[in-house]
C-alpha cells in the first residue's frame, strides 16, 4: 500500500511538472494580458504581480511549496491548506474557482459514469448468454462504432439532434448550465439540462463497459468452475449472480476507474458544446487565455482523482476475487 501511495504521488508530480514545463515554453503570458498595444512598463508590472521575473526553478519551487498543507504560520507550524495561487485574469484565488466549478464537473462525470455502468453491465451481461446470435454482433457493433466517436463531435451531433431537431419530442434545451436564474423566484437548478452532455459523455464508456462485460462473462461461463456448479445442480439465477457476474467485474472495473477520472478531462469538449458551467469550461478558458495557475490547478483535481480511485479499484479487487492480494505486484 505504502508503494502504491509513493507511485500516486509520483504520478502526480510527473504530470504537474510536465504542464509547468509546457507553459514555461509558451510565449509570454505577460504580454497577452497587457495586450499587444500596451507599453513595455504596464507588461513588466504584470511580471512583477504575478511572480513571471523570477527564474524557472524559483517559480517551480514556489509552486510545489504551495501544494505543501503543511508550514510555517507565524511563530510556529502547523496546517496552511494548500495555495494554488491565484488567476492572471481575474486575481481570484485558484482554490476557490476550481472548488465552484468541480461539483458540476463531478455531478456530470458521476451521471454518465452511473448510467454507463448500469446499462452495459445488463446488456453486456445479457449478450453474454446469447453469445454468437445475430443480435450479439449487432450491439458488438455498434459498441465498436460508439468507441470511436469522439466526445466533441458526439457532443455536437447529440445537441443538434435532441436539443434541435427533436426537440418538440424531448423539450430538452441545446444548451444550458446546472443552475438557470428565474426572472422571478431566483437561481433554480436545471436537472433537464444535466441530461443531453451526461448521454454524450457516457456514450463511450457505455460502449467499453458492454464489450468488457459480455466478453469476461463469456470466459466465465467456460471455466472448470462453472461446469462443476452445473452439475451439482445449483440453480441458473445462484450460478450467474454468485459465481459468473462477480468472477467478471474486474476488467470492468479497471475499464471504470480510468473511464471516470478521463470523464473529467474529456468534460472539457462537453461542457464547451452545451455551456456547461464545470471545471472543463474553466479550463477551457484557462487555456485558451494562458492562465496558468488555473490550468494547473484543474490538472491537479483531474490527476489526483485518476490516483485515487485507481487507488481504491486495487482495493476493490481483493474483494471481488480473493486470488488478488493487495501486497501482490500488478
Amino acid at each position: 500500500m505504502i508503494r502504491r501511495v509513493l507511485h500516486g504521488l509520483g504520478v502526480l508530480w510527473g504530470t504537474l511538472t510536465l504542464v509547468f514545463v509546457l507553459f514555461a515554453m509558451a510565449p509570454d503570458p505577460a504580454r497577452q494580458l497587457a495586450g499587444q498595444n500596451e507599453s513595455e512598463e504596464v507588461v513588466a508590472a504584470i511580471r512583477v504581480k504575478h511572480g513571471l521575473d523570477q527564474p524557472f526553478h524559483v517559480r517551480y519551487a514556489r509552486f510545489f511549496e504551495g501544494l505543501m498543507p503543511i508550514g510555517r504560520h507565524g511563530q510556529r507550524w502547523g496546517w496552511v491548506g494548500i495555495d494554488l495561487g491565484r488567476s492572471f485574469l481575474t486575481d481570484r484565488p485558484v482554490k476557490d474557482a476550481v472548488m465552484a466549478a468541480m461539483p458540476a464537473t463531478f455531478l456530470l462525470a458521476v451521471t454518465a459514469m452511473f448510467v454507463a455502468l448500469v446499462l452495459g453491465l445488463c446488456i453486456g451481461f445479457g449478450l453474454s448468454l446469447i453469445a454468437g446470435s445475430v443480435l450479439d454482433r449487432t450491439v458488438l457493433g455498434l459498441a465498436a462504432l460508439g468507441m470511436s466517436a469522439p466526445s466533441f463531435v458526439m457532443a455536437i451531433v447529440v445537441s443538434w439532434l435532441f436539443g434541435s431537431v427533436w426537440n418538440h419530442w424531448t423539450g430538452l434545451p441545446m444548451t444550458g448550465g446546472l443552475w438557470r436564474v428565474h426572472p422571478f423566484e431566483g437561481p433554480q437548478l436545471a436537472w433537464s439540462h444535466l441530461i443531453l452532455p451526461a448521454l454524450t459523455l457516457g456514450i463511450r464508456p457505455l460502449a467499453v463497459v458492454v464489450q468488457l462485460t459480455r466478453n469476461s462473462a463469456v470466459e466465465v461461463l467456460r471455466t472448470s468452475f462453472v461446469r462443476t456448479a452445473r452439475s451439482k445442480g445449483i440453480s441458473r439465477t445462484r450460478l450467474l449472480t454468485h459465481h459468473v457476474l462477480r468472477n467478471s467485474l474486474n476488467p470492468v472495473l479497471t475499464a471504470a476507474s480510468g473511464w471516470f477520472a478521463s470523464m473529467l478531462a474529456g468534460a472539457v469538449f462537453v461542457e464547451y458544446v452545451f455551456g456547461w458551467q464545470g471545471m472543463g469550461m474553466l479550463m477551457f478558458r484557462a487555456l485558451e487565455q494562458s492562465d496558468l495557475p488555473v490550468v494547473l490547478g484543474c490538472v491537479m483535481v483531474v490527476a489526483t482523482t485518476f490516483v485515487v480511485v485507481n487507488f481504491l479499484v486495487d482495493a476493490a479487487y481483493a474483494v471481488l476475487d480473493p486470488r488478488v492480494k493487495l501486497s501482490g505486484a500488478r
